[in-house]
């Protein structure tokens, strides 16, 4: 009995021990975190807020995109002001797939998953969530640690228990329990931190929760014990990569691949891990507008770079090796790869509408 007593009594204090840390802020950072970024470094800082360890060079090049995004912007200005003409046209998804603006994509994001809306239905939800949170969230210890390495490069997440990794700390606590179904698992982390990009605290919150409710994105299919997703995206790599592919499929299958990639970890990373920021965010853009039916097209357009260094891969490292080229896949430039995206898209759409209409229910 005292042992359990005193276990509890430890991950009692350490709960305490935690919340405080976040609740000071900065005051409780520890000797080795590292700090607010010094004075004189913002050469380092790219257009996307990353620091890099050596000053950038000047980018031409990026200045003539920016000036490029400010003239779109008004357009995007436009558009979100008539937004029930514009939420379904080919427009849309055209403008989406050319880039959002960097100053749309906190509004644009918000319609998508349509935030105000259930902000307004659920009055004072995540403010009781949060305080739920961290008087009984089992996750606690996870989630601190998760914080503490997402985004770190990013000045935003730089700074330990700074402004944007305890709202971050405070939203996974919070949806913890508002979804006690799905409580928590790691990849939300990055997920939650892509929305504090550009969204303020409860609008990043919403935004979780519109994610993984929703049945186009599908995501919480990928966490629930009933959920289908994983058979539906193997059903989806059966039927579709293989047209372009088949040599590849046919080794992929044989190396059971397939599996493997259609786990929810490997398809937020393929989003999030080993590219390009500016490259994560267009991707996200995409997917937000298009739902799960994007994310095997992107695998596809992986396997399309890669078919012949995969079909050269042994066996027990074809995996590995598959993971490991998705930096050399996307290394290609940002509005290159969106245009394999919106091709392949297209076609995937013209091969859903060619399919037989399903037959009667018995």
């Amino acid at each position: 009995m005292d042992t359990v007593e005193d276990a509890d009594s430890w991950w009692a204090q350490e709960r305490e021990d935690i919340i405080m840390k976040y609740e000071k802020g900065h005051g409780a950072r520890l000797p080795e975190d590292k700090g607010p970024v010094p004075v004189g470094t913002y050469g380092n800082i790219d257009h996307f807020g990353i620091l890099h360890e050596t000053e950038l060079p000047p980018l031409a090049a990026q200045e003539v995109k920016n000036r490029r995004e400010m003239r779109r912007t008004s357009k995007w200005r436009k558009m979100l002001g008539e937004w029930e003409t514009y939420k379904h046209s080919t427009k849309l998804i055209d403008r989406v797939y050319k880039g959002i603006p960097m100053n749309i994509r906190g509004p644009v994001w918000s319609v998508l998953l349509n935030i105000q809306e259930i902000k307004l239905k659920n009055p004072r939800k995540y403010k009781i969530m949060k305080e739920k949170g961290k008087r009984s969230s089992e996750h606690i210890h996870q989630i601190d640690l998760d914080v503490s390495g997402t985004l770190r490069k990013h000045i935003f997440f730089r700074d330990r228990y700074g402004a944007k990794q305890r709202e971050l700390f405070y939203i996974l606590l919070a949806y913890s329990q508002y979804n006690p179904e799905v409580g928590y698992c790691r990849d939300l982390s990055h997920i939650a931190a892509l929305f504090l990009l550009y969204l303020p605290e409860e609008d990043a919150f919403w935004a979780l929760v519109q994610l993984l409710a929703s049945e186009r994105h599908s995501l919480q299919g990928f966490h629930s014990p009933n959920g289908g997703i994983v058979q539906g995206l193997q059903d989806l790599q059966e039927h579709v990569v293989p047209t372009s592919q088949p040599k590849t499929m046919w080794h992929q299958d044989k190396e059971d691949l397939c599996g493997q990639c259609s786990s929810l970890g490997c398809l937020i990373r393929i989003l999030i891990d080993g590219i390009s920021l500016g490259l994560t965010l267009r991707l996200w853009d995409v997917y937000l507008l298009e739902g799960e039916q994007v994310l095997m097209p992107m695998t596809s357009i992986a396997f399309k770079v890669q078919q012949k260094r995969l079909m050269k891969t042994s066996r027990c490292g074809l995996w590995a090796r598959f993971r490991n080229q998705f930096v050399y896949t996307w290394a290609r430039d940002d509005d290159t790869v969106l245009k394999h995206l919106r091709a392949s898209m297209k076609k995937l759409t013209r091969k859903q509408e060619d399919l037989p209409p399903p037959g009667p229910s018995k």
